[in-house]
């Protein structure tokens, strides 16, 4: 029995294009390194650019598609240390539902051609930053965006990923990165 559950929805037409498993894998990996608790769960919804962009728009303001969205089951402060930072007692309040992953597949593959990418290995870049999202990770700022690439770089490279990632600067959506 795996200790997470990872619930997917993937549109009809881009389920061959999915690496399902690796996703999964590496979603796996990103909560067993923060030692996530037995029974967490997501949902992982790949989607097109509409979609993501009716949800940017709602929730963040941003009326322009993206590659991944995530939205924590729980809000996390800005200031907020990643999941396995907090209590006991906080970590079991908040429930196994750590939240949804969001990726807009027309936009991925359009950036991962541009960035030179294999789209494979976008998407496990995606679920690996959109997971530490939900674990309560940021790069909001220097330091925040420092170590939340130090765990990503970690995970990707663990799981055989070798891509290089743009920084961003503060204030700006990765649209706007440059390498």
């Amino acid at each position: 029995m795996n200790a997470y559950r990872i619930h997917t929805q993937i549109r009809r037409a881009y389920r061959a294009l999915v690496p399902l498993p690796r996703l999964r894998a590496a979603i796996r990996q990103t909560l067993a390194a923060h030692q996530a608790p037995a029974g967490s769960a997501l949902t992982l919804i790949v989607t097109d650019d509409a979609s993501v962009q009716q949800l940017n728009r709602q929730y963040r303001g941003v009326d322009a598609p993206t590659d991944i969205l995530s939205f924590p089951a729980q809000p996390n402060s800005v200031d907020a240390e990643p999941i396995q930072m907090l209590p006991d007692e906080l970590a079991a309040e908040l429930g196994s539902y750590l939240g949804d992953l969001i990726i807009a597949l027309p936009y991925t593959q359009r950036h991962a051609a541009e960035l030179g990418h294999p789209l494979e290995d976008e998407l496990v870049l995606l679920v690996v930053h959109g997971t530490l999202h939900l674990l309560g990770y940021d790069h909001d700022n220097a330091q925040n965006q420092a170590r939340m690439w130090q765990k990503q770089a970690e995970l990707l490279s663990a799981l055989g990923v070798n891509l290089t990632i743009p920084h961003f600067t503060f204030g700006e959506s990765h649209e706007d990165a440059t390498d």
